[in-house]
C-alpha cells in the first residue's frame, strides 16, 4: 500500500495540470525518453530488490510500519532503493540523448 499511495497521487496531480500545447517536438521526445527511463529503472529496481521488498511488506503487515529500529532501517533501504532507481534514470537519460 505504500507504493501504491504515492504512485496514485502523482497520477492524480499529473492529470491536473495540463500538458503545455506548444512544446516542441524534442521537447515531446525528450520527455518520452524520460518516461521510458523511470519505467525501466522502477523494472531494475524492484527485480534486484524483490526479496527485500517482500520482507518488508511482511513485516510491516506484522508489526506495523514503525516498529522499533526496524522502521528505520525500512526508511532508510527504501531511500536507498529510490536514490539507485534516480542514479538508472539519469544514466538512462544520458546515454539516450533525444533526437
Amino acid at each position: 500500500m505504500q507504493r501504491i499511495l504515492p504512485a496514485l497521487l502523482a497520477l492524480a496531480l499529473a492529470a491536473c495540470v495540463p500538458a503545455p500545447a506548444n512544446q516542441s517536438p524534442e521537447q515531446r521526445s525528450q520527455a518520452a525518453t524520460a518516461s521510458a527511463c523511470r519505467s525501466e529503472a522502477d523494472r531494475v529496481v524492484t527485480r534486484q530488490d524483490r526479496g527485500q521488498i517482500l520482507r518488508e511488506d511482511e513485516r510491516n503487515a506484522r508489526l506495523g510500519t514503525e516498529t522499533g529500529s526496524y522502521g528505520v532501517r525500512t526508511q532508510i533501504d527504501a531511500l536507498g532503493r529510490q536514490f539507485r532507481r534516480d542514479q538508472i534514470t539519469q544514466d538512462c537519460i544520458r546515454q539516450n540523448p533525444a533526437r
